[in-house]
């Protein structure tokens, strides 16, 4: 009898990896199969299906400025071309207007390395007035200082709202030395009009 059982055994051996003894009962051995390794299975798929993800998943995108045309340094970008490129491949900037610091030619995407701060022109100066809360640096003003002046051009500078925010927010623009005395005068009387340049 027990030749006969290790004879069984021995009939048995390929399937030892699937197979288990347990016990001999009646003369006879009864087998079980293995429990299926189902968590590997599942462990497995969870990896599949996030390597697909990561593979197939959509890009995160963000618009960035591009020049659509030569501009030199110093000088005010006023028309750029937003265009859809992957998040976080370029520094973001500020809205617009942005000031060239060095020469661009079209096509450059814009980023703070190129950018620099509004200028005043070649030898005018610069001065605070009061200025309307929504303009930013690079607005091209005209400025009226009283009914029979004639028109003074002026760029803006910077703005700056006041600090208890009550009173009318101020900025600094930059006019021609010639100008400069009349439109301080027109400012702190309160009789200058501002004017603003569109485009």
């Amino acid at each position: 009898m027990f030749n006969a059982n290790r004879s069984l055994f021995s009939s048995f051996a390929p399937y030892r990896s699937i197979y288990l003894p347990s016990v001999l009962t009646y003369g006879g051995a009864m087998y079980w199969m293995k429990r299926p390794p189902i968590w590997r299975w599942f462990g497995a798929a969870v990896l599949v299906v996030v390597g697909l993800y990561g593979e197939y998943r959509p890009e995160a995108v963000s618009s960035h400025p591009y020049l659509m045309a030569d501009v030199p340094a110093g000088v005010t970008i006023d028309e750029v071309e937003w265009r859809q490129i992957p998040a976080g491949v370029l520094p973001s900037v500020d809205g617009l207007p942005f000031v060239a610091r060095i020469d661009l030619p079209a096509g450059t995407p814009l980023t703070p390395a190129v950018l620099g701060e509004v200028l005043a022109p070649d030898g005018w100066w610069s001065l605070p007035v009061e200025l309307p809360s929504f303009l930013s640096p690079g607005t091209r003003l005209v400025l009226l200082v009283d009914q029979h002046g004639e028109p003074v051009e002026s760029l803006v500078l910077a703005a700056t709202p006041d600090d208890d925010g009550f009173g009318p927010p101020t900025g600094l623009i930059a006019v021609a030395p010639e100008d400069a005395t009349s439109v301080a005068r027109a400012n702190i009387s309160g009789s200058l009009i501002v004017l603003i340049v569109p485009g």
